[in-house]
Formats: structure tokens, C-alpha cells, sequence
């Protein structure tokens, strides 16, 4: 097994510590913590899906156009210059 640290982001870390006790609440069974949810997304995930997932990602943020959707622009080039 490997073990990997990594560090997130406050409020994303927060959504892992909400969730777990919500299902501590939901479940009333065991004390499923946030480090046990983040293990079991990540585990939910091979390479191809993270990769499209950063992929995704990046081309929203630079408006790039999807790979399935290649004449939709999540934004337009001109989308700066916009009133």
C-alpha cells in the first residue's frame, strides 16, 4: 500500500469533514472520518478519470473548446472583452 499526502484546500477539506458527519448522522453506524471519505473517492478514480478531470478543468478555465463539443466554447475567445 502507498501512502500519499496531500494538501487540500480549506474549504474542500471542510466538504470531506461535513459529509462524514452527516453520514455519522445518517448511518448511526461506525465513525466514518473525512481522511476514510477522501481515501474512498480517490480509490473510485483510475488514471484516465483524473487525467479527463484535470482535462476538463483546464478547459474551462482557459475557455478552451470540450473534446466532444469541438465548436462549443465554454467561453469565447472574446469573452475579456465583453461589456
Amino acid at each position: 500500500m502507498m501512502h500519499i499526502t496531500v494538501a487540500l484546500p480549506d474549504d474542500v477539506a471542510q466538504e470531506y469533514y461535513n459529509a462524514s458527519e452527516k453520514l455519522k448522522e445518517v448511518l448511526e453506524v461506525g465513525q466514518p472520518d473525512a481522511q476514510t471519505l477522501m481515501r474512498f473517492m480517490l480509490a473510485g478514480f483510475t488514471a484516465h478519470d483524473i487525467a479527463a478531470h484535470f482535462d476538463r478543468a483546464l478547459r474551462n478555465i482557459t475557455g478552451a473548446p470540450m473534446p466532444d463539443e469541438t465548436d462549443t466554447w465554454v467561453f469565447s475567445p472574446g469573452f475579456e472583452n465583453a461589456p
